[in-house]
């Protein structure tokens, strides 16, 4: 993977809030926030699609981000993955559009169904290939909580109108509200 350039304007995320430590039972993701990069999104639950490839949300709704509904759920034991676009053809930049700014100590909160916040401090991010995707990395088995947020990345294909990599976004628990 490449690591990404970083920006030194972006501002960076406060201190995580007293939290609650013990993973959290399963309860759907409604919304997440990541403040060092101005995220503040609805999640709608999406599965597989066509292919048995990951669905993301309508290029329509591109502030939208999605949580991959076989996997787990923010705060539960395992991995639990957010998707978003980077950008789209009509609004311009979209939900994650400054997902590869995102630095290590980073904080990302995902609110839940349960009226419970998982809250996350982002480990890495790193480019990768499309050819070359971490599965393992990004669905693989975690006894704690993990996250990880996808988004398009990398250079444009404009025969195929798609991006050739994945930014990717990986972070670890550190509670609940």
């Amino acid at each position: 993977p490449r690591q990404l350039r970083f920006h030194p304007a972006v501002p960076r995320s406060q201190p995580a809030p007293a939290l609650k430590t013990a993973p959290l039972g399963r309860s759907l993701p409604v919304g997440v926030r990541v403040p060092a990069i101005g995220v503040d999104a609805r999640v709608i639950p999406l599965g597989l699609g066509w292919g048995d490839t990951v669905q993301v949300p309508s290029l329509s709704t591109p502030m939208l981000a999605s949580w991959f509904d076989q996997g787990a759920t923010p705060g539960q034991p395992g991995a639990a993955v957010l998707f978003g676009h980077v950008d789209s053809a009509v609004t311009g930049p979209a939900v994650f559009y400054q997902l590869g700014n995102l630095r290590p100590g980073d904080l990302v909160y995902v609110t839940r169904a349960d009226h419970r916040t998982a809250v996350f401090r982002v480990n890495s991010v790193a480019l990768f290939s499309q050819w070359d995707f971490p599965s393992y990395r990004v669905y693989g088995y975690s006894s704690r909580p993990v996250l990880r947020l996808i988004t398009c990345g990398g250079d444009f294909d404009a025969h195929t109108h798609l991006y050739l990599d994945r930014t990717i976004a990986f972070a670890s628990y550190l509670g609940h509200e």
